[in-house]
């Protein structure tokens, strides 16, 4: 896990919903199986389902197992570490965005998956960077040969259905759209094995 993630339920109504949706997954869950003393996420992860996880962060102050500042590369201690690494709303605050992206693909064994949801349109000033469908599908898919598992926007608020994202490589303006609110994208793409360097990045508008 990128950063140690917080679990940031504060508006009314939140709790009850999302143990609602988990019980129409099967998951049977009351409060104490979500939130942790300390507010981070590994309770709720661990009650849905997920394996056991470390963090990385750039200092220890919140706890990460590993300590490593994303811009700079890694050494090789941790490749082909880990089966998955999940970006919460890491890599939007790393000024090389591009080198911390190839951080996690160091870190992922082959066949290992990338989940990353982090924000997309509407959330100025948030971090360096508003993510795009370009980053999913021209970064990971076309450059590093990843298959995309799935690649969604949805509201920040949780109102409305998600948006699924498809590939805007020749498609007319990429997959510009306008949104009302604030969004996240969030995406799930799972590591191929490769044999030779990856292809150059070149964003869907000029394909």
């Amino acid at each position: 896990m990128l950063g140690r993630q917080k679990m940031h339920f504060a508006p009314r109504g939140w709790t009850p919903r999302l143990i609602e949706s988990l019980g129409r997954l099967g998951i049977n869950a009351t409060p104490e199986d979500i939130f942790q003393p300390d507010g981070y996420c590994e309770t709720y992860l661990e009650t849905i389902g997920w394996p056991q996880l470390d963090s990385l962060d750039f200092t220890d102050a919140e706890g990460a197992e590993y300590v490593h500042d994303l811009n700079r590369a890694l050494d090789d201690r941790l490749s082909g570490r880990f089966d998955l690494v999940y970006d919460g709303g890491t890599t939007e605050h790393v000024f090389d965005i591009a080198q911390s992206f190839r951080n996690v693909d160091q870190m992922l064994m082959d066949g290992g998956i990338f989940v990353s949801c982090v924000g997309s349109d509407g959330w100025f000033g948030h971090g360096f960077y508003q993510i795009g469908p370009d980053v999913p599908w021209r970064y990971w898919v076309a450059s590093m040969g990843y298959n995309m598992l799935g690649c969604w926007t949805f509201d920040r608020a949780g109102r409305g259905a998600p948006r699924v994202i498809e590939d805007p490589t020749h498609r007319a303006r990429g997959a510009e759209h306008r949104y009302e609110t604030p969004q996240f994208i969030f995406y799930v793409v799972q590591k191929q094995p490769r044999d030779h360097a990856p292809s150059p990045v070149v964003q869907s508008h000029y394909v």
